[in-house]
């Protein structure tokens, strides 16, 4: 059993749980996001949200997907991963135990998650002069002592515990202030031993997060057409063989795999918000998927359902037995 389970609605925990992906709400109150599902297989993301005095704790069960969100903070939002077993690529930059996510002010993440995780973020309403490494409306991967990123952790997770089972406790004159007081502490001694990444690998995956921003951009565009891995890097002013890797470094997969991936979401966008009679057939080739039975393969794959139930339900009809 995960903390997340643990966990229990009171006057100050506020807990979310989404039954599928198509009613998946995002955490709010971190920035605008939006996420591209690598599975949907035993679907079970939540989250829960802890409001103090001057900071947010949110503690999230996230899922195999491609997230991108635009962060914003008056303060800082710091995140990390709550088992050792999680780990995710953050703008290009694998992020694992005990490396913890750092943002100041606005900043845009691009995130891949091959598994689901538990992840939690602190957002702090202001820092003050703390001393935190990282540039204004920047995000950045700190790697730091585990002993110290540890500690963190238990903070975040008593604290949270402490809300859920016993309330009554932080209704009590100042407590939340030392609450608040415990987690800065925690989080500077965090920040003491943090160690950015190298100048030279951040300049070179910044390149690449630029040009896979411009390929998402050209994707959208261009949606609803046949798009040609060569036709798409001569558009973008680059070689096949560096948008490849662009893709590899950022999103953790192939270009082909990653669109592919692409116009799977995009034809199920299609057949959920659809308002027509048009076929699934007409909907799979306006998006590239000449082969049928391939097509129904990988969508069943991805869904965990075939297109025919994605539809039937989108129009209210009961979902046929698979």
């Amino acid at each position: 059993m995960s903390l997340l389970d643990e966990l229990v609605e009171s006057d100050f925990v506020k807990i979310s749980r989404s039954p599928d992906f198509d009613h998946f709400r995002s955490i709010e109150g971190l920035g605008e996001a939006s996420s591209i599902p690598l599975g949907v297989r035993d679907f079970a993301a939540s989250f829960a949200s802890l409001r103090l005095k001057g900071c947010t704790i949110y503690l999230q069960r996230t899922f195999p997907r491609i997230l991108q969100i635009q962060y914003s903070t008056t303060g800082a939002i710091v995140g990390l991963m709550m088992n050792d077993e999680a780990t995710l690529i953050v703008n290009g930059v694998e992020g694992r135990a005990p490396a913890l996510l750092l943002v100041k002010g606005t900043a845009r993440c691009d995130f891949v998650e091959q598994q689901a995780n538990l992840v939690a973020f602190v957002n702090f309403d202001s820092i003050d002069d703390r001393g935190w490494p990282g540039e204004v409306d920047r995000a950045e991967v700190i790697g730091t002592e585990r002993a110290k990123f540890d500690a963190l952790r238990t903070t975040l997770c008593d604290v949270l515990m402490l809300a859920s089972h016993s309330p009554d406790t932080l209704a009590q004159p100042n407590v939340i202030g030392s609450i608040e007081e415990s987690i800065l502490q925690a989080v500077d001694l965090v920040m003491a031993a943090a160690s950015p990444a190298p100048e030279g690998k951040r300049l070179s995956l910044s390149h690449y997060l630029a040009l896979i921003r411009k390929f998402d951009e050209f994707v959208a565009a261009n949606t609803g057409k046949t798009l040609y891995s060569a036709d798409v890097a001569r558009q973008l002013g680059v070689s096949v063989r560096t948008l490849h890797n662009a893709v590899v470094a950022i999103r953790g997969m192939s270009m082909h795999r990653y669109m592919r991936l692409r116009r799977l979401w995009n034809v199920r966008q299609q057949l959920v918000r659809t308002e027509s009679p048009q076929s699934i057939k007409a909907v799979a080739l306006a998006h590239g998927f000449w082969h049928m039975g391939e097509f129904t393969a990988l969508y069943r794959e991805l869904f965990g359902e075939t297109p025919q139930q994605t539809l039937s339900a989108a129009r209210g009809h009961p979902k046929c037995t698979p």
